[in-house]
């Protein structure tokens, strides 16, 4: 680790090369239904009741790792032709923007993290996957965890709207299945990234007809109206009453909440406090810019950016040397997949030989990605 901490890598600006949305019924749909519009920030003191009509939503049908990239490269499929890194000799890493982010945040967080890659003509495929202490949680997840995380979708009913010029409807019921997502391209150090992330809401709190979504589904006309606008992250959090509470929200919620604008070149992150029978009296608005000058000491961008690069590379390296001790598992249209573990001490183990285990690329998308 000590030729990592002596780099300092920066992430390019991330720009919008594509878009998707997921019903739900969780399908795949290559347009802008799912968009949603922030169309005003509360000034005055509030009454959200995040328990509104709870008992009817529609509860999300899969975990993210269970999906592992299949909505990514349904897109990639879809659009085959128009990104090129899929046919550059450069080497691209491929996946979520969580899966980015639950490796920057390694250097802060103590809950050891599993990512699987695998190589195929050139792009490496990221995706998490469930760790062993992570899984035990998983099971024994309590009912008021589980409503708190619906509590979380229901501020984004209160605050976002499905037109930018009409106000949010938070009488029906929360659907979590459905979401919004903008890919980008970017580059942090030397490595060259394209990534999903999971889109809360544009910014539209100055009603404009130039924030009206195009009537088309034209790909490249879309495409040129998502550039063009600005994009926001909402999170709850239960109302802070101390300064060790404070303190927390910081460390740690704090230091997600920056790495989820910062690759994605958000505007900014809007919070609502909630009490404990969740009800949120008010929100407050974090410039992406000032979330680390408002944390303080708690937690340094900058290493979590590093670990991020130093991680890349490391899985880099770790199939080129692959490549040439084992030149025979690099077969056409074989992707070769390793596992890599990261412990609380952001020390990585890699085994290989787990592709059957782990199948990131299934055979519909090889046989038509290269097609």
């Amino acid at each position: 680790m000590s030729s990592q901490s002596q780099r300092s890598a920066q992430l390019d600006s991330p720009y919008i090369m594509g878009y998707l949305s997921v019903d739900r019924q969780r399908r795949y749909h290559p347009d802008l239904s799912q968009l949603k519009y922030l169309t005003s920030i509360p000034k005055r003191k509030i009454e959200y009741n995040l328990n509104h009509n709870i008992e009817n939503a529609i509860k999300r049908t899969s975990e993210e790792n269970e999906e592992k990239l299949t909505l990514l490269l349904k897109f990639l499929l879809d659009r085959k032709n128009y990104l090129k890194f899929l046919h550059s000799p450069e080497i691209t890493f491929v996946t979520y923007r969580r899966v980015l982010i639950s490796t920057m945040i390694c250097t802060q967080n103590q809950d050891p993290i599993s990512i699987v890659a695998s190589l195929f003509d050139n792009c490496i495929y990221l995706c998490s996957v469930d760790a062993p202490t992570i899984s035990a949680k998983a099971s024994t997840l309590t009912e008021q965890f589980i409503k708190i995380n619906t509590w979380g979708y229901k501020l984004k009913q209160f605050m976002l709207s499905d037109s930018p010029n009409h106000k949010p409807d938070s009488k029906r019921p929360v659907i979590e299945n459905e979401d919004f997502f903008i890919c980008y391209s970017a580059h942090i150090g030397r490595h060259k990234l394209f990534y999903a992330a999971q889109t809360d809401g544009m910014f539209a709190t100055h009603p404009s007809d130039d924030l009206e979504p195009p009537a088309t589904n034209d790909f490249k006309t879309n495409l040129n109206y998502l550039r063009k606008n600005h994009y926001v992250e909402l999170k709850t959090n239960k109302e802070i009453h101390s300064h060790r509470q404070e303190q927390s929200f910081k460390k740690y919620k704090m230091l997600r909440c920056w790495c989820q604008c910062y690759l994605a070149g958000l505007k900014g992150l809007l919070v609502g406090y909630r009490d404990e029978d969740g009800v949120i009296q008010r929100v407050q608005w974090f410039e992406t810019d000032d979330i680390q000058r408002y944390c303080g000491v708690a937690w340094d961008g900058q290493t979590a950016i590093d670990f991020l690069d130093y991680f890349l590379s490391y899985v880099e390296k770790c199939f080129k040397a692959l490549r040439t001790s084992s030149p025979g598992e690099f077969l056409p249209k074989v992707p070769v997949t390793l596992k890599f573990d990261i412990d609380s001490f952001q020390k990585i183990t890699v085994t290989k030989d787990v592709y059957n285990e782990y199948e990131l690329l299934p055979d519909w998308f090889i046989s038509h990605i290269t097609s």
